[in-house]
């Protein structure tokens, strides 16, 4: 989410019984007072669920404590482990984190744009439609989830999930600027995945 705009599934939206130039009712669990706002889909950057599957959505209002997202790329991302947040039937009423692994990015077939595979995504499931896919290594967004796979007859091909990245996003709305590597992980430590920003203390040798 950038200021004052939400970005989510077409498929959400009319699930919620919204659709292009209509206005939807957006609740924020984690906000304080649990915030409140109405949406209105913005009718040009409407992509329907069977194209590419977004919808922006420009928010009446916003709380102080809302903070928008840090946006990067799903380029070069394979491997990485990624999260994303969710409001799944099993989980509690203010729903809970799912997790994956970065796949490679798909070509853009028909009137769909590129998409991000995700493997070992088994609890990423039906109600993380929409939600924001968070790279653990870099701290920033690189797409959003979309959509999920059914088993086949032999229970094989599950934990397979797809994800809208931020490059089809960001041709629709050049605003979510790409954010550079943010090197600082807090209270974490550095692993050989940071090595490019933490090198350590450098020995130095002088003449006598």
């Amino acid at each position: 989410m950038t200021e004052g705009v939400l970005v989510t599934c077409a498929h959400v939206v009319r699930a919620a019984g919204g659709g292009p130039g209509e206005r939807v009712g957006v609740v924020f669990p984690h906000v304080a007072d649990r915030f409140r706002a109405e949406g209105h889909v913005v009718s040009g950057l409407w992509r329907a669920p069977e194209d590419e599957d977004v919808a922006v959505l420009h928010l009446s209002s916003k709380s102080a404590s809302m903070r928008s997202l840090l946006l990067g790329s799903a380029a070069g991302c394979r491997g990485h482990q990624v999260r994303s947040f969710g409001f799944p039937a099993q989980a509690p009423p203010d729903g809970h984190f799912g997790f994956g692994v970065a796949g490679d990015l798909l070509p853009a077939v028909g009137g769909r744009g590129p998409h991000l595979q995700l493997t070992a995504a088994n609890d990423l499931t039906t109600g993380f439609s929409g939600g924001p896919v968070l790279d653990e290594i870099t701290g920033l967004v690189i797409g959003m989830l979309t959509e999920i796979t059914a088993p086949d007859e032999y229970v094989r091909g599950q934990g397979i999930a797809y994800v809208t990245p931020t490059q089809v996003l960001r041709e629709l709305l050049p605003e979510l600027a790409e954010q550079e590597l943010c090197p600082y992980r807090g209270l974490e430590s550095f692993t050989e995945d940071q090595a490019r920003w933490f090198e350590g203390r450098k020995m130095q040798y002088g003449r006598s």
